[in-house]
This record gives C-alpha cells, sequence and structure tokens, in this order.
C-alpha cells in the first residue's frame, strides 16, 4: 500500500473488514453446523482437560487473583474476568491433545477462539447464533495467519497454536461485539504484538506441561487485545503483512496472500480436523495406518519384528523419543503411539495418560520402531501430515501402506455421531448420562440460545450433578 493513500486497504485492514461483516445470514448452514460440531468437539475436550495438573494450575491461579465474576471457567462453579476465563478454558482444551487441529495453519484453532468468544459472550450475555459466527470468524483468521507463516514458523522454533491464536481470538471478538472496521484492525494489530510460545517444550520430557499454557494465552491475548482496541488503543494498519509485521517477523518465506486470497469463498473451519487420539495430530496417520493393518491382515503386536515409520522433517526432529517419561512426551512419541496402535487400543485416551506409558509391554514394541524421513510425505508436509508404515512381522511377511492424511483430515471427514461417541467418552467419568445429553442438545441447538451464559450453567449443574471430587 502507498502509505499516504488511506483509501487503499491494508491485507490486515481487509482481514479486519471481512471479519466484522459476517453475520448468520451470510454464512453457509454447512458452516454454521460445522461451529457446532467444533464447540461440542472443544468443550468436551476441555472438561476433560480439567482433569489433568496443568489446567488445575492455571485454574487456581486465576481464581486466588479473583476479580469481577463475568464469565465461567467450565464446570468448576467458579466466574472470574473474561480474560481469565479465556486464560484457564483455553488451557484445559489443549490439555491432553484431543482438541481440534487445522493442518494448513498446524494449529489448535478451536482452543484459542472458543474460550474467547465464549468468556465475552457470557460476561455480554450475547446469544448463541452471535458466538457461532464468532466462532467461524476467528477460525478463519486464525487459520489464514498461521497459512501464511508455515512452515517456517515451527522450524525457526516457534509454537503455532501460540503464536497465531491471539489474532483468531482478538478478531473473533470484534466480529462478536460488532467493532467497526478500524477497532478490528487494531485489535488484529495489537495480537499480533502477543504472538509467541516456544517449540523448545519439544525437546524436555519433564518441561512439557507449559505447551497447554500457549493455547490458553492465546485466547487470553485476543480478549485483551480487542479490549484494548475498544478503549481505543491503536496499532499497526499492516500488523500482519508489513515490513516488519507477523509474516515476515516469523517465517523465512511468508505467503501473505494467503491472509486474503479467496477470503469469503471458502471457510477454513471446513478444513479443520478433529482428532480421534489423545496425542499430536502429526502422529495420527501412523495410527490410523497401523490399525488398518491389523483389521486386514491378521497378526497381533506379538507377532512384529519391526516398524518402520517414513515421515517429515519434523516427525524426525520432534517425535522419536522410543521411551517417554511424561505424559506429554508420550503424547509426542510416534513409537509409542504406534505401539498402542499395535495392541488396539488407541482410541482410549487413557493410554496416554499418567503411569500408562510406563507398561514395560509396551515400551518393548516402541523400542520396536525406527522413524526416518519419506520424501513423498516430506514433500507434501506441511499441507497434509501424512506418514508411510512398514510392519515387518516375524514370520517374514511385510506390510506396508501410505497416507497422506488422517481420518479426521484432508477430506476424510468425522461425522457428527463419532463427535458424539468421543464426547461421551471424555465427559462420562464426571458426568451422568442425563446431564450429558442435556448439554450435548444445548450445543447442537446453540444458535437457538439466548444467552451463551445458559451453557455455562448447564456445565456447572451437569459435573456437580455426578459430585465429581476431580473438578471440585
Amino acid at each position: 500500500m502507498n502509505k499516504g493513500d488511506d483509501k487503499v486497504l491494508t491485507q490486515t485492514q481487509e482481514l479486519a473488514l471481512w471479519s466484522v461483516r459476517q453475520t448468520a445470514a451470510d454464512l453457509p448452514r454447512d458452516v454454521i453446523e460445522l461451529a457446532k460440531d467444533c464447540l461440542l468437539d472443544h468443550i468436551a475436550a476441555a472438561m476433560h482437560g480439567m482433569l489433568q495438573p496443568w489446567s488445575r494450575f492455571v485454574t487456581e491461579q486465576v481464581r486466588d487473583d479473583a476479580g469481577v465474576a463475568e464469565s465461567s471457567i467450565y464446570g468448576q462453579g467458579i466466574r472470574v474476568p473474561a480474560r481469565a476465563a479465556a486464560l484457564a478454558n483455553g488451557t484445559a482444551a489443549h490439555a491432553f491433545e484431543l482438541d481440534d487441529w487445522h493442518g494448513g495453519s498446524l494449529a489448535h484453532l478451536g482452543a484459542c477462539v472458543i474460550p474467547a468468544v465464549m468468556a465475552v459472550g457470557e460476561r455480554h450475555h450475547l446469544s448463541g447464533s452471535r458466538a457461532l459466527v464468532a466462532i467461524v470468524t476467528g477460525f478463519e483468521v486464525m487459520a489464514r495467519c498461521g497459512m501464511s507463516v508455515v512452515p517456517s514458523v515451527i522450524i525457526r522454533g516457534f509454537h503455532p497454536t501460540g503464536s497465531h491464536g491471539p489474532m483468531g481470538s482478538a478478531a473473533a471478538i470484534a466480529n462478536l461485539l460488532r467493532f467497526t472496521p478500524s477497532q478490528a484492525t487494531s485489535a488484529i494489530a495489537i495480537a499480533t504484538s502477543c504472538a509467541g510460545g516456544l517449540m523448545e517444550f519439544s525437546q524436555d520430557p519433564q518441561g512439557m506441561m507449559v505447551k497447554r499454557f500457549h493455547a490458553g494465552r492465546g485466547a487470553e491475548a485476543g480478549v485483551v487485545a480487542a479490549s484494548l482496541a475498544l478503549r481505543g488503543m491503536t496499532g499497526p494498519k499492516s500488523a500482519l503483512e508489513g515490513k516488519f509485521g507477523y509474516c515476515n517477523v516469523f517465517s523465512t518465506a511468508p505467503r501473505a496472500e494467503l491472509l486474503t486470497s479467496r477470503l469469503g469463498e471458502d471457510f477454513q473451519i471446513r478444513h479443520n480436523n478433529v482428532k480421534l487420539y489423545a496425542c499430536c495430530g502429526a502422529m495420527h496417520a501412523a495410527i490410523d495406518i497401523v490399525q488398518e493393518l491389523l483389521a486386514t491382515n491378521g497378526f497381533g503386536p506379538q507377532d512384529v519384528a519391526q516398524v518402520v515409520f517414513g515421515g517429515n522433517q519434523s516427525h524426525l526432529v520432534r517425535h522419536c523419543d522410543p521411551a517417554p517419561c511424561s505424559v506429554m512426551a508420550a503424547q509426542y512419541s510416534l513409537p509409542y503411539a504406534i505401539a498402542v496402535a499395535l495392541t488396539g487400543r488407541a482410541l482410549d485416551p487413557r493410554m496416554f495418560d499418567q503411569g500408562a506409558w510406563e507398561d514395560p509391554s509396551l515400551l518393548r514394541l516402541a523400542k520396536l520402531v525406527r522413524v526416518e524421513l519419506h520424501p513423498d510425505v516430506e514433500e507434501a508436509y506441511p499441507t497434509t501430515l501424512g506418514g508411510h508404515v512398514c510392519i515387518t512381522l516375524k514370520d517374514g511377511r511385510v506390510l506396508e501402506k501410505l497416507r497422506f492424511a488422517a481420518r479426521g483430515a484432508g477430506g476424510d471427514t468425522i461425522d457428527r455421531s463419532a463427535i458424539l461417541e468421543k464426547a461421551t467418552t471424555l465427559c462420562a467419568p464426571f458426568m451422568d448420562m442425563d446431564a450429558m445429553q442435556q448439554l450435548f442438545d444445548c450445543i447442537l441447538s446453540f444458535e437457538r440460545l439466548d444467552d451463551v451464559a445458559q451453557l455455562a450453567r448447564l456445565m456447572d449443574s451437569a459435573t456437580q450433578r455426578k459430585g465429581s471430587p476431580a473438578l471440585a
């Protein structure tokens, strides 16, 4: 843009303008339905994530900080300032690697965007319909910010979720509160100065808890950025694509054109992925392949002599440890995940929880797995997160298969019935079936809700009815 010509919009301004213009009437019906699916998946993952110690640390911190009782921490019977609720709920959503992920941006959209929308929506007593539109908006902006900087952003050591998250949640709130285009531009711009989160957690098995916090910070930062913009704080009009903007700072090969290319013609929520397994999404294709080979070739874990997984460079750098020593390390270990898949128990989230990764039989299987670079998988990265698995059996048979995307990704979508099944599994430990049904019905008719605070109250009552001490 010619800096002297304010009539020509920057890409940041274009994205902001698009964000504030979206209404329920503008969105295709399938996009609204997908937003409800994402909300259902998010709430279940976050409620389950509340059981983890790192979620408790954050919840206790924001509870002890106190402040104005504006917004709810999911299922806890606690109300705190909106920014604090977004922090706690975002951390819980990302707490156990069960939250949605977007392959094109290598990020977890729901864990950043939805907690911000829910917190601010509850504070202002806004409708479910407005919240769903804001979710779609936030997903779009966060995904596009990410698509403009991958894969360089993660290669350089930034965690994509923490990096793109503030802009997505800020844009969602700009839509939710019906900002002016100028206010929305400033909200996104301020959010770029909150971008962060380092991948060093992947190099330290005992220091991985902080990863969960990145999503919470992304949600919180969007709330803060939007609140400041509403008060009048400004930010640079080219905060995303400018010389020292997000794209050029976070990537050595930025593609700023993806910020606005075909904006409004397609929606990134259509390309969002539901997780079936409680581990890093980069490993899901491997699990799918192992399960498919098990189902069609009649062998068991005792028959395996060797497994070779062919992946991309990211797999080699971050996912090779055959002997995990923490929950997060297990959720980032390809050898361990493949071992779990060989036993037929990959759908059980408990297989990645505390203690499961200490099982000697699983660790023996994990030691049979070797990770190497596969040229076709590497070439397709990061557009798709696939893998090639080659299993050599003790009887001499060699079984192999290539997948360029996991179930729930790359067009192989997970339908609502599967999401409901997953949500039931995740909520069963602390919620009875009647309460679960009421909660799910509320979410799946969310566009008819007058006040999103009703969902927050329902989450509180659902956990209190079963009296789960884990959530007390």
